[in-house]
């Protein structure tokens, strides 16, 4: 079932005649090809209409005319200057073709809306979250893109370190990789050094990278609009066993991880076993953050942390990130990209967990 159809779907389950929504990843991804996210790379359209045929988009003036001249397949209402504001637009619209129910998925709009509708009740829901949480073909295609180039990136920025050189450097060469093969931006967050804190006092571009230094780098890509997003760790030289069994630990806690990231799998469980990967060491309380978010074009589940997380189902997309961030040591993190089939799970990016530096 396409999602076009799951959305269909979920307006007879509640008996709703349209979804309009409000919220941009939403947007993207209900509206048909081809991929509208270079359209609304910098900002979403005040809402769009699924469920009446071709989708109707109300864009609003800062973004009607791109709207118009490069999304096919769509009824865009235009909106020039000194005309009525979009949502006057889209309450006209609604108005005129004659609804018993519609659902809205940002609050703010249905109380525009609500009571102004003659015989049409509003209701406050996000459809979309979970519809769009399942990745389709066309996601998973423009995923794998963007994990090629995370890759390409990743390995081209580990090759760039050595002593003397600042962390400007090595952003430099990996952004540029990145940015070459095809990102519509890049972004690289290296730390270095005794960083007491998640990307923190350690996250210093200038910072003149010295042997023995511990580093990871972040990452993040968008392709096609889609989310590309990794970490790689490493030691500047040999290190000490310390600094080792730092590395160690969190690719061992990374393989607990993504290796139980399978169909119908409890997220809490999968974030307590890599817990308990610190826990061995004495690490936990420096383990601070989650360890997954969802993947794609943004907002999307699932996610497994220590205040929630889901259970997995097949076409899941997300990350898995486990780090750990020592005083007087340094930090170390690992994260791929991850996609969840009917055979369990598969990394997307696949760059090595040890990566080489020109040392």
């Amino acid at each position: 079932m396409t999602r076009a159809e799951r959305l269909t779907q979920a307006l007879e389950e509640s008996r709703a005649d349209v979804f309009v929504s409000a919220i941009r990843p939403n947007q993207l991804y209900f509206l048909p090809p081809p991929e509208p996210s270079s359209v609304l790379s910098r900002a979403n359209c005040c809402a769009i209409v699924f469920g009446l045929g071709e989708p109707v988009v109300i864009p609003g003036v800062w973004i009607s005319n791109a709207c118009r001249d490069l999304l096919t397949d769509c009824t865009v209402i235009e909106n020039m200057p000194g005309d009525p504001p979009a949502e006057e637009q889209l309450l006209d619209y609604l108005r005129k073709v004659g609804l018993n129910r519609v659902i809205v998925d940002q609050p703010d709009l249905v109380s525009t809306l609500r009571g102004q509708i003659e015989g049409c009740e509003v209701e406050c829901k996000d459809l979309g979250t979970e519809i769009r949480r399942r990745k389709d073909a066309r996601d998973l295609e423009h995923m794998r893109e963007a994990a090629r180039i995370a890759d390409l990136g990743m390995t081209a920025a580990f090759a760039a370190i050595r002593p003397g050189l600042s962390c400007l450097d090595v952003i430099a060469e990996g952004e540029y990789a990145m940015l070459k093969a095809g990102a519509e931006d890049a972004t690289m967050a290296p730390a270095v050094g005794e960083g007491t804190f998640y990307l923190d006092s350690a996250e210093n571009p200038r910072r003149i990278i010295c042997e023995g230094d511990m580093i990871f780098i972040d990452m993040a890509i968008h392709v096609r609009g889609y989310l590309g997003d990794m970490t790689r760790a490493g030691i500047v030289g040999e290190g000490t066993q310390e600094q080792r069994d730092i590395l160690e630990t969190v690719q061992r806690a990374y393989r607990t991880g993504a290796g139980a990231m399978c169909p119908g799998a409890d997220g809490a469980d999968i974030y307590r076993q890599v817990v308990d990967c610190f826990a061995e060491r004495g690490w936990k309380e420096y383990y601070v953050h989650h360890l997954s978010h969802g993947l794609g074009l943004g907002g999307d589940l699932p996610r497994i942390g220590s205040a929630a997380a889901d259970v997995l189902q097949i076409g899941d997309a997300l990350s898995c990130e486990p780090g750990v961030y020592i005083p007087g040591l340094g930090g170390a993190r690992v994260e791929n990209m991850i996609y969840v089939g009917e055979n369990g799970p598969e990394e997307l990016t696949r760059c090595p967990l040890d990566l080489p530096m020109d040392l």
